[in-house]
């Protein structure tokens, strides 16, 4: 397929290059010039358990570029996701599909109005990515991509056997509405206490305030997911925050290292789009809430 890959940041570059070494044919698309320019010039060389892998890869500003595509995959930060796909509306064709793997909720219902429902997909990852310079990616193939289509005649599959030839691991969902969510009240739990906290995640393992403040988040979590019919499985949230804290206790979330670093943060996507969930459906989330406006408070400073 014909991909454009929307925000070039690290997952954007990471995914961009490993279905370019696949050899689909791969445009990544930012809005920094410093970013294009640096893409296009010396590629993106992936770092792995297996060693680095260097490809040479296209970028452009959308403006710059003439369509359609195939497939469009969304990397932006949430609240870049309307105005980044508007940048490549002029790019689609009438059976371009729009794939979403973006943290929080919310960002298929935008992508739905653009492509429609029949060419909208969404889901998640969790393959790492750490940009150390523009091009230069650490990831690792211990990873997987986990979509669903939002129509009765989607297109899950077919971006699945792309991904699956670029090893992603990706696997279709009945309903991915389940495992969105349940990455929603992983993130919402880690995310918001870290920010709030100034802590990586190991030193959030090792209180038990921490601990309690994380229980009550996906409890309230789970109930919000519960009266939109999603039967998400805090089980599985719990493994996979106990996996973070034994395996990533130096890691600082992205809430926590934008906030450090001066830049807007994703908890209206993350905590603040369960929250609202919450409140439109009668179901309370006072601790996540209080959290939440914790996180705007050291936002606005």
């Amino acid at each position: 397929m014909k991909t454009a890959i929307v925000g070039a940041g690290a997952m954007g570059q990471l995914f961009g290059a490993r279905l370019q070494l696949a050899g689909e044919d791969v445009t990544l698309f930012d809005t920094q010039q410093r970013t294009i320019d640096a893409l296009n010039s010396s590629g993106i060389s992936l770092e792995t358990e297996k060693g680095t892998e260097h490809v040479a890869v296209k970028a452009r500003r959308a403006e710059d570029e003439r369509g359609p595509f195939d497939l469009f995959v969304v990397f932006t930060k949430g609240f870049h996701t309307r105005s980044a796909v508007e940048s490549v509306q002029h790019l689609l064709g009438p059976g371009s599909v729009g794939l979403t793997l973006q943290n929080g909720l919310g960002h298929a219902k935008i992508l739905m109005e653009f492509f429609g429902p029949e060419h909208t997909v969404a889901g998640v990852t969790d393959f790492p990515a750490d940009l150390e310079a523009v091009g230069r990616v650490k990831s690792s193939e211990r990873g997987s991509v986990r979509i669903g289509s939002l129509g009765p005649q989607g297109h899950a599959d077919e971006v699945a056997q792309a991904f699956n030839r670029a090893g992603l691991n990706a696997k279709v969902e009945s309903d991915v509405r389940i495992p969105i969510w349940e990455k929603a009240a992983f993130n919402a739990a880690l995310n918001s206490l870290s920010a709030v906290t100034g802590k990586v995640i190991g030193d959030l393992a090792k209180s038990p305030d921490a601990r309690a403040l994380i229980s009550a988040v996906l409890a309230e979590t789970h109930s919000v997911a519960a009266s939109e019919g999603i039967d998400l499985s805090i089980e599985r949230v719990r493994e996979a925050i106990e996996n973070a804290f034994a395996n990533h206790a130096t890691h600082k979330t992205s809430m926590l290292a934008d906030l450090e670093a001066g830049r807007p943060t994703e908890v209206d996507f993350i905590g603040g789009a369960v929250v609202e969930t919450g409140r439109e459906s009668g179901v309370p989330t006072p601790v996540l809430e209080t959290l939440c406006r914790l996180v705007r408070i050291r936002t606005a400073n």
